[in-house]
């Protein structure tokens, strides 16, 4: 299967080079050279499965809408190249294919062999709201072969769907060449993200005397695309992508007044605010005044309230898994009734009920992680897919989300922590940082050894923030039994037994565990003990694996994690070896580790602290921020050796 980011938005046609040392030529549909397929390896990637030898693509105004054609052709090189058989074009409903031929090369005992796609093997498959993708596989598909597509697809769609052009694939692109045709009384910013350098861009004009009138005609190209890689620590490869969109900032047609369609975020809020399906659900009369007056009369303070109506929406209501910052229902009210929604659902229906208990609530546009960065230079609604709630209290703000049982007040899900959102709020309107909670743990042992040579003790285990979110979900997933039977389990040469959990209710609590610890012994004290300081609990493999970097490091939040460790030092052993104190910090005030041994008579204290406190860390940081994961496994390998004292 292609991953979900390969599956997106754009199919693909592709293009040839000629000499990957010189220029590339665009070669017409059913025409193949021999060069492309004798080819064995791309040789500015010779890793790649496939290679993208050329993708054009040509947009143009018609009477009935906006005509696309595209041209790609793709050489196969390895036997991980075959998903690029699968072809997906997305088009809206009434929209259609207006022609779609594919063939397939393959060179065997020097005769070029023909295979050629049926397009009535083609189907179709809803994809979001009206929008389908029409699905079809080339035959006969193998290391080697040559795929050559092309298609022309009519899009039914209003002027500010021009489509984006994709110049980077997660292969390598050795040229990708886009047109657009467009006419002169309609104007379009042009958003050009990624990092790789445009070959070349032209823009002329052209006399179309036709429904559209006179007209623009634009050409981007780029050429030795590299593969887009998958990184772990990233919000999705699309932030990372090279590519044009297009923004629709105004139409005019002749002797008719300029139409401005890029407004700016005040003129959206009100257009938002006026509309019944958002605005109107949550402004003037709610109609949950008899849900919210009982939770204000047992409230004392006006935080207390809040969280209390926060936690009655988060314990009615269900998450259809459904995204989208409007509401699904045509009311709130039956939403309520239905107790499930999608994501508008739910935290519109939050902010109705603190407003109407009298409190300052307003929506936050956010696009997800894995929706990609929203642009702060355009106000562009299209570019959001989800909703949270923003409420002041007493001077201070919260950003709240209902839609996950387990989490509590004031904590926002991974999901929704993607650089900032913007604030629906008349006259105040604005961007507002998607501050994280941190993932924290808080692990204390105390431990002694026993004639027999065993090491016996308790573990204590406090999680907080988006870590015991974790552990809440898992141990509602399992159920308390199942969760308990894994906790209790082998941590290298040590053992967990009979785990206890304590507030695990109570989510603006850390969720307590409790262990006992203990390991194999040797029958008796030998003369020396190894003991490892963090017994199996510390850093032992590296998440950051690349030598070299593309992307930036986000790590989603700060994370916090302390280890103290004590240990009882059997009667006739001395400290032979300690691992010495360190302090390790990351520039810019990113991140410190803390090490340190203490002894005070028969009792040994081990600490170590890994605090990251920022979320983001930039290429050029990536470095540091390696060498400091390093140090902390180095440092957690080290032992402490115990040694039998000497009789004097």
């Amino acid at each position: 299967m292609r991953s979900n980011f390969t599956q997106q938005f754009t199919l693909l046609l592709f293009s040839f080079f000629v000499s990957f040392q010189g220029l590339a030529q665009v070669s017409k549909f059913g025409v193949v050279t021999n060069d492309e397929l004798t080819m064995k390896q791309y040789p500015l990637d010779t890793a790649a499965g496939a290679v993208i030898l050329f993708d054009k693509g040509y947009t143009k105004f018609g009477a009935r809408g906006i005509v696309m054609e595209r041209h790609v052709r793709i050489k196969v090189l390895k036997k991980t190249g075959y998903e690029w058989a699968n072809f997906e074009v997305p088009y809206i409903m009434k929209g259609k294919m207006l022609e779609l031929k594919g063939i397939t090369y393959n060179l065997e005992n020097g005769v070029v062999q023909q295979s050629k796609l049926d397009p009535e093997s083609a189907f179709d498959e809803k994809y979001y709201e009206d929008w389908y993708l029409k699905k079809f596989t080339l035959p006969n598909v193998k290391e080697g072969s040559v795929m050559d597509v092309t298609y022309t697809i009519q899009l039914v769609t209003a002027f500010y769907n021009l489509p984006a052009w994709e110049f980077q694939r997660t292969i390598p692109t050795a040229w990708s060449e886009y047109h657009a045709e467009i006419p002169n009384h309609i104007t379009y910013k042009f958003l050009m993200q990624g990092y790789h350098p445009l070959h070349s861009s032209d823009k002329q004009s052209k006399a179309a005397y036709s429904a559209t009138g006179t007209s623009h005609q634009y050409t981007w190209i780029m050429k030795d695309v590299p593969a887009l890689r998958e990184e772990n620590f990233i919000t999705t490869l699309k932030d990372y992508q090279t590519r044009i969109e297009f923004e629709l900032q105004q139409i005019h047609f002749p002797g008719k007044p300029v139409q401005q369609v890029i407004g700016n975020w005040e003129e959206i809020t009100k257009e938002l605010m006026k509309n019944s399906l958002f605005g109107g659900q949550i402004n003037g009369k709610t109609g949950f005044k008899n849900v919210v007056a009982p939770i204000l009369a047992e409230s004392k303070t006006r935080e207390e309230a809040a969280e209390k109506i926060y936690d009655h929406v988060r314990t009615r209501m269900t998450w259809n898994k459904v995204y989208g910052f409007g509401p699904a229902s045509l009311t709130l009210r039956k939403a309520y009734d239905d107790a499930k929604g999608n994501i508008g659902d739910i935290n519109l229906l939050l902010i109705a009920m603190l407003r109407e208990a009298s409190f300052d609530a307003n929506p936050v546009l956010v696009s997800t992680r894995n929706n990609g960065r929203p642009p702060l230079s355009s106000p562009l609604v299209t570019k959001f897919n989800y909703l949270v709630a923003q409420v002041e209290i007493n001077g201070k703000e919260y950003l709240l989300d209902a839609t996950e049982p387990l989490l509590p007040f004031g904590l926002l899900p991974e999901r929704a922590l993607n650089a900032e959102g913007h604030l629906i709020k008349t006259n105040a309107s604005r961007w507002i940082a998607l501050t994280p909670g941190t993932h924290s743990k808080f692990l204390t042992i105390e431990a002694a050894f026993t004639p027999q040579g065993e090491l016996n003790g308790k573990m204590s285990e406090s999680a907080g923030g988006y870590y015991a979110l974790e552990l809440r979900k898992a141990l509602s997933e399992q159920g308390e039994e199942k969760f308990s039977e894994s906790l209790a389990r082998e941590a290298g040469n040590y053992k967990l037994a009979k785990p206890t959990i304590q507030a695990k209710d109570e989510l603006r609590k850390p969720l307590q565990i409790n262990y006992e610890v203990s390991s194999g012994g040797m029958g008796q004290l030998t003369d020396i003990i190894y003991l490892n300081p963090l017994l199996s609990f510390g850093k032992t493999e590296n998440p950051l694996k690349l030598d070299e970097r593309l992307y930036p490091v986000d790590f989603v939040h700060p994370i916090d994690e302390t280890i103290i460790a004590n240990y009882t030092i059997p009667d006739g052993y001395v400290v032979d070896e300690a691992p010495k104190g360190a302090v390790v910090s990351l520039p810019e005030d990113g991140g410190r580790f803390t090490f340190m041994v203490q002894q005070n008579g028969n009792q040994l204290q081990v600490m170590s602290r890994m605090s990251i406190s920022k979320p983001l860390f930039y290429v050029p940081e990536y470095p540091y921020l390696k060498e400091f994961y390093n140090q902390i496994i180095a440092k957690h390998a080290e032992q402490i050796v115990l040694k039998k004292a000497s009789a004097n």
